[in-house]
């Protein structure tokens, strides 16, 4: 047994543990901070299996800006929640356990007795790579093959964030605790992290047309450094969305949309993208479309302005 296998089982194992715990725990706290480390095993598992840009993406999103958001709403509920009794129904529970376990078992036996079939798809994609320019076929895939599903969530995303806005309505900005700039190595920190971790996006983004990388991971480290920002007072929610902002939000949809449809004036099927021009800028738009949306949910807020102004 290799020293890799032995580490993918107790992975494996780590992740079914932690998951029991999360959701048998008698801690809220305990059990948000046992779910932001489920966020980076999962990460890890990715790495494990090749999948650098699901890593990525998993441990920015998944553990760094959902752990966030939970420990926020932990904050605003208030300590006392930790002392009201916990109402629990094991019997509910295990039959609950009992029919999805069940459930799961059919549906893998059913897939046991289906005829395999040689997998075309991933062959397809590779065969057709080189002739859209890109190099990595998580992009192409993304961008190029399924352009239309990425669109797709785009749009809900948007809708995502305008459904915030009307649930906030003339409601003032969320309160967020902050941490004073002032204390030790708290705003040096921020002076260095802030602009290695633009540059970092930035090469994401470059890198994504033909290595590991693109918009979606380029945005979530920009909305770890979004929400770094906005937990230290450099960027203070507003009640009011700018021009700015409010362009900013709709870029990485409306990208889509004019190279879709600009593709069909120039003898193109519509969603073609015509060149690595057109990867770039959709790439660009939806990188700071989905930072900024992420970074407004996450302070609660319909626009951002800097500290001194």
């Amino acid at each position: 047994m290799t020293v890799g296998v032995v580490v993918d089982m107790m992975l494996g194992l780590a992740l079914v543990a932690l998951s029991l715990r999360v959701v048998t725990g008698g801690s809220l706290f305990r059990d948000i901070v046992l779910f932001i480390l489920f966020g980076l095993l999962v990460a890890l598992s990715w790495a494990r299996l090749g999948a650098p840009d699901l890593a990525l993406a998993e441990a920015a999103i998944g553990a760094g800006l959902t752990g966030a958001l939970m420990l926020m709403a932990y904050r605003s509920i208030g300590a006392d929640t930790e002392e009201r009794p916990v109402r629990r129904r094991p019997g509910v529970a295990l039959v609950v356990a009992v029919l999805t376990g069940s459930l799961v078992a059919v549906i893998g036996l059913a897939a046991l007795g289906i005829e395999r079939v040689p997998d075309a798809a991933g062959d397809a994609v590779l065969e057709a790579l080189p002739g859209t320019g890109l190099g990595n076929a998580v992009t192409g895939v993304l961008l190029v093959f399924r352009g239309l599903d990425t669109m797709l969530e785009m749009a809900v995303l948007l809708v995502a964030l305008l459904g915030a806005w009307t649930v906030l309505g003339d409601a003032r900005p969320g309160r967020v605790h902050r941490v004073d700039r002032r204390t030790p190595l708290v705003g040096s920190l921020l002076t260095v992290v802030a602009p290695i971790t633009l540059l970092v996006a930035v090469h994401l983004l470059l890198a994504g047309t033909d290595a590991p990388g693109g918009a979606f991971q380029a945005c979530a480290v920009l909305t770890g450094c979004g929400v770094l920002m906005v937990l230290t007072g450099t960027l203070r929610p507003t009640a009011v969305a700018g021009f700015a902002t409010r362009l900013l939000v709709v870029a990485g949809l409306a990208a889509f949309v004019l190279v879709g449809a600009g593709a069909g004036f120039v003898g193109h099927a519509p969603m073609t993208l015509t060149g690595t021009w057109a990867v770039y800028l959709i790439e660009t738009a939806m990188m700071l479309s989905i930072a900024l949306t992420m970074t407004l949910l996450f302070a609660r807020a319909r626009g951002l302005r800097g500290e001194g102004s």
